[in-house]
């Protein structure tokens, strides 16, 4: 009964939640990712909802919330591609001296990463800071826990974060 009632409201409310996450993340495709997302996750967790209204108040939330991870979420990490670099180069200047220095640093840090983290946590790395996936969808990937997928990424971007300091002080 409680995916029942999750559903429809989900289906009735749509517009709207899309419109919280959307004035959010400021984005409708990214807004549409979030309602999915929130959606999946509530709907396998079996939420104890008794009401229609119980059911929007959670939906609300939780798309609130998770609007505001994926705002942070690109904020700190912007999605990145290894096929063209280039396009991740947002806020350069046109000035080509400058473009140059940051696509050497793109590659710095790829190269870096590769280079000093196991096999296991690069890809790790990759899929979430560089390909842009959750901590979810890399956990469902790499058949691990999310927390496992964040202590990974996190040892992982302090490695790299204190051996390219390191190499720039030389």
């Amino acid at each position: 009964m409680n995916q029942k009632i999750l559903t429809s409201t989900f289906i009735k409310f749509r517009d709207t939640l899309r419109n919280v996450a959307a004035g959010i993340v400021g984005d409708r495709d990214d807004a549409e990712d979030v309602i999915h997302d929130v959606f999946c996750r509530l709907w396998s967790k079996h939420p104890e909802v008794e009401n229609e209204a119980s059911a929007f108040r959670l939906t609300y939330t939780v798309v609130r919330n998770s609007a505001v991870d994926s705002l942070r979420r690109q904020r700190s990490h912007p999605s990145v591609s290894f096929d063209n670099p280039e396009s991740n180069l947002t806020g350069i200047d046109e000035d080509s001296s400058s473009t140059d220095d940051a696509k050497g640093v793109y590659e710095a840090v790829i190269a870096l990463s590769r280079r000093v983290l196991s096999q296991r946590q690069y890809e790790i790395f990759r899929m979430h800071d560089i390909l842009g996936m959750t901590y979810e969808d890399v956990a469902e990937e790499m058949s691990m826990t999310v927390e496992n997928v964040r202590v990974s990424v996190s040892r992982a971007r302090k490695t790299i974060r204190e051996i390219y300091r390191k190499q720039e002080k030389e």
